[in-house]
């Protein structure tokens, strides 16, 4: 009948509609591998891309009309999805995520989360992701960008004192097919927020650009982008916008270091490389030949004009002098009342020599001018060529003394176990990108190893600063029991390993007398800190254990199936899980840790590494080890975290039982909710709890078989309700 027709079109166009290309995601939609989200002019798309040897699946928006689909943003770019296919949702609590085969999420919102379910996920012409509630902004993609800055997208320091979270800088892809952080960090200074830096693993490798007060001279020529520059003496960002006649027009920070424009026009998409080499050949980048130094500089007396063409930069003098001989508009420079750049009319010094301000000193003046030639002017031509001449001298006589020296005296030092260090290579010469600092400058970065953070068994750990981060420094002690090897081991696995559970090794310094790791700085420290402390304890609520259990797991899974190397830990416990001010965990101390083949599951060894009440029985009793140990391991830092006891101090009086065998025993009758720390009471899913010990207790059952494999322990943690198998008694319960 006409009626039953009218109905069926009515439902199929309502079971049809998710998949209808829209710019919004609404609760109960879902967007899954293969279907896009486009926005309402047709300019920006939203979905799932594959890259990398393995095929990884990645959430990220690109231009639609891009033949390459080259994405401008990523949402998981240190979280990919392995081996399966990705669905983008909005979960029952308003928050954005990502959901794979396993049923494992990731929150693609991190930093300001939905405080309601009534959200919806939109996508602007601007290339801006949204998520709303109402017409509020709870989250926006602009506000964390990934290698690519878009018209509108404020990058610098924003809403500074404020709850609202913010990435502040660029950050570069490993390499062209992988999107994960790579080396390089582009943003502005935060103590000088009027200069632009480029950072190779947080060390400031040259300043790019300055703002002159009316706009950034950059050493670069970006044709189709106009910048702006805001600053009220706290916050301080850059805004960019398309000029000329392209439709629209970005910059990427590439891999190798340079920044990329993109400009598009209706019909196609061009890019020009811009290299911001800065005369030297450094990281794999070429040397850009300097295209106006006519003359060099002449020196003259005098002063600064007042005038808003001078942009005040405390820089070096031969930072300020680079950047004023590449920058074919600046004049001047001067050492003057703070380093100086100048752009604007040479004629405005000279009038202002000797008269005005009484402050008078030298300024360098680019000599393209005939009438600022002299004396003056051959006098510095001359030291220009005699200093260079002498300083070469100087410097060969040096190398000879020194190499006398280290071939002589030194050689006997540099025998044994040092001379291993001082050959040192990172993962076989080329197969890393971790750089070797001096001591003197780690020396400097810590203010001399002033602030100590603790100590573990290798040596003591202080906190230091490099250009603006915060870094971890671990020294290790001449009589620790890491040598060369143990060193040579973790430099080479972690500088391998990309993933958001793991720790991230930013350099290191190998010397016949020190051997020092530097760390990304873990402001919350480890999570012994936090569940063994009475004072703190109460700090982690629930809902925070359960997510640093599951990524634990997930760092955990990484390691033993989905990084390019499978490895065992063989150190996993509380103190080797350091959290972040997210408080997200993340695995360090790979001293221990072993690569397995492709086709080993077990391997036997005399040296048992770890920590005692951490380890497996057939590890710590015959020396073998293999994934199963780590999920040993794992399984004793669920269950201290449940409980928040300690496996290495705890025991039950009454039955003298460690907290193995007291987890067992309550278990067993019935109990098994008086594990759970009492702070946890009033926060906590007794259902989610109860699921947790189970699963802590397969992990630690004395055999090896019996233990679940790391992916199923991820499943285990992930499918709330989940039936799962009773588990038997634990090895070392007394």
């Amino acid at each position: 009948s006409l009626t039953r027709s009218l109905v069926l079109t009515v439902l199929c166009c309502f079971s049809f509609f998710p998949s209808l290309a829209s710019d919004t995601l609404i609760p109960g939609q879902s967007l899954d591998n293969g279907e896009t989200l486009v926005s309402a002019g047709g300019v920006f798309e939203l979905g799932f891309f594959a890259s990398g040897i393995n095929n990884n699946n990645y959430l990220g928006i690109w231009v639609k009309n891009d033949p390459n689909k080259k994405p401008v943003w990523v949402a998981n770019r240190d979280n990919p999805i392995f081996f399966s296919s990705g669905v983008l949702s909005i979960r029952y609590d308003g928050n954005l995520v990502i959901t794979d085969a396993r049923l494992t999420t990731i929150l693609v919102n991190i930093g300001n989360l939905a405080t309601s379910n009534n959200t919806i996920a939109k996508i602007l012409d601007s290339g801006n992701l949204l998520l709303l509630d109402g017409e509020e902004i709870v989250w926006q993609s602009f506000d964390y960008p990934t290698d690519t800055i878009l018209p509108g997208m404020k990058v610098g320091w924003v809403d500074v004192g404020t709850n609202l979270e913010r990435k502040p800088y660029l950050s570069s892809w490993v390499n062209q097919s992988n999107p994960s952080t790579g080396p390089f960090m582009l943003g502005l200074d935060q103590a000088n927020q009027k200069q632009f830096n480029e950072l190779n693993l947080g060390v400031v490798q040259r300043v790019v650009a300055l703002w002159d007060g009316q706009i950034f001279r950059f050493f670069i020529n970006a044709s189709s982008l106009n910048f702006s520059f805001f600053s009220n003496g706290k916050d301080a960002y850059f805004t960019t916008n398309t000029s000329g006649n392209y439709v629209s027009s970005w910059l990427v920070l590439a891999s190798n270091g340079d920044l990329n424009e993109y400009k598009m026009t209706e019909t196609e998409i061009s890019m020009v490389a811009h290299p911001l080499c800065d005369g030297t050949k450094l990281n794999g980048c070429e040397a850009v030949p300097y295209t106006c130094i006519e003359g060099e500089f002449s020196e003259i007396r005098g002063s600064m004009p007042n005038s808003t063409n001078m942009s005040a930069i405390y820089l070096g003098p031969s930072e300020c002098k680079g950047m004023c001989r590449n920058t074919c508009t600046c004049s001047a420079f001067a050492s003057q009342n703070g380093l100086c750049l100048y752009f604007g009319d040479k004629t405005d010094l000279l009038n202002t020599s000797g008269e005005g301000n009484s402050t008078n000193s030298t300024i360098n003046v680019r000599n393209d001018d005939p009438t600022i030639s002299g004396q003056k002017g051959s006098r510095t031509i001359w030291w220009i060529i005699t200093i260079p001449t002498i300083a070469f001298f100087i410097l060969i006589s040096s190398s000879y003394l020194l190499w006398r020296k280290c071939n002589s005296r030194d050689i006997v030092r540099l025998s044994g176990t040092d001379a291993k260090a001082a050959s040192f290579e990172l993962g076989g010469g080329k197969d890393h990108e971790l750089p070797l600092l001096s001591f003197s400058c780690i020396a400097i970065a810590t203010d001399s190893f002033s602030n100590k953070l603790g100590e573990g068994g290798f040596g003591p750990v202080y906190k230091g600063k490099l250009s603006g981060q915060d870094i971890a420094v671990k020294r290790l002690s001449k009589t620790s029991g890491q040598g060369v090897e143990e060193l040579k081991n973790e430099v080479q696995l972690i500088s391998k390993l990309q993933h958001r559970n793991l720790v991230k090794l930013l350099g290191c310094c190998i010397q016949p007398e020190e051997k020092i790791l530097i760390y990304e700085y873990m402001p919350n420290k480890s999570l012994d800190a936090f569940i063994f402390e009475a004072e703190k304890r109460s700090l982690l609520g629930w809902k925070q254990r359960l997510h640093i259990i599951e990524g634990i797991a997930q760092g955990l899974l990484y390691l033993h199936m989905y990084s390019r190397l499978k490895i065992i830990h063989r150190d996993l416990k509380t103190s080797n899980i350091l959290l972040d001010s997210y408080m997200n965990p993340k695995i360090s101390d790979f001293g221990m840790a072993r690569i397995f083949g492709d086709n080993e599951s077990r391997v036997k060894t005399k040296r048992i590494a770890g920590t005692y009440g951490y380890l497996s029985p057939e590890y710590a009793l015959h020396g073998i080890f293999s994934t199963k140990s780590d999920v040993f391991s794992f399984g004793v830092i669920l269950l201290e975290i449940v409980s928040g006891k300690s496996v290495t101090t705890y025991c039950d009086s009454q039955h003298s039982y460690n907290l193995l065998g007291h987890a067992w025993e309550l278990w067993s009758s019935g109990q098994c909710t008086e594990l759970m720390d009492s702070t946890l009471a009033a926060s906590c899913s007794v259902n989610e709890v109860v699921q947790c010990i189970q699963v802590g207790l397969l992990c630690v059952q004395d055999k090896a078989e019996d233990r679940p494999t790391t992916s199923n322990l991820v499943s285990m943690l992930s499918n709330e309700g989940a039936l799962l198998p009773a588990p038997k008694q634990p090895a070392f319960s007394i």
